[in-house]
């Protein structure tokens, strides 16, 4: 009885992972890029208070943008606890959380320094791409996270001062690449779910 029951499991995990796999994820990307764009000017444009101010509510907004655009790019975001949630969004929805909680690292570095907070933001937030790497096997969550923390890195290092303006370029560099790349994806897998149709019409009318 115990091994038809872990069979049964495994396989509505598995149905799951397979449906998990086939979204587009393109909204929480778009959102993030439009948020860091925003950062961008405000580093470039307004005060050290109003800096600050603008990374703590804009990156805070992120995920309610996300809900919102994904409206337009027809997908899903269940944030919701509720029995028919993918448990693969739960997840990575776990994943966005703790980048979040994250936070409470970044605070005290930016209670010393000011100019600290865009850095210590870009690179918690960006861990989140991570584990979605390894949850759609594709290669752009591992190229998003580890190169937007080395240049975030080398950015802060070297021009500490820029924090502000740069911190925000490279995120909205590195989304730029990840939006292109999560696209091609999207584009192949909708091509591959055609290729068995249109073969079997070409064996029809051979």
């Amino acid at each position: 009885m115990s091994s038809s029951v872990s069979s049964n499991v495994s396989i509505s995990l598995d149905q799951q992972l397979a449906e998990f796999r086939q979204r587009r994820f393109l909204a929480m990307p778009l959102a993030g890029i439009l948020v860091w764009s925003a950062l961008i000017l405000t580093g470039a444009l307004l005060s050290p208070k109003a800096q600050v101010l603008a990374v703590f509510i804009g990156t805070g907004s992120i995920v309610y943008l996300a809900m919102f655009l994904a409206k337009l790019t027809g997908e899903q975001l269940k944030f919701k606890s509720n029995k028919k949630r993918n448990f693969f969004d739960t997840l990575f929805l776990s994943a966005v959380a703790m980048s979040f909680l994250c936070y409470a690292l970044a605070i005290p570095f930016f209670l010393e320094n000011y100019r600290s907070l865009p850095f210590a933001v870009a690179i918690l937030t960006g861990l989140m791409w991570l584990p979605l790497s390894v949850l759609i096997q594709h290669w752009i969550g591992v190229f998003h996270a580890v190169v937007r923390t080395i240049l975030c890195t080398l950015a802060w290092i070297m021009y500490p001062e820029h924090s502000f303006v740069l911190q925000p370029l490279i995120v909205v560099a590195m989304y730029v690449v990840s939006i292109a790349a999560l696209e091609l994806r999207w584009k192949r897998m909708q091509s591959a779910k055609q290729l068995p149709v249109s073969s079997s019409e070409q064996m029809a009318y051979a």
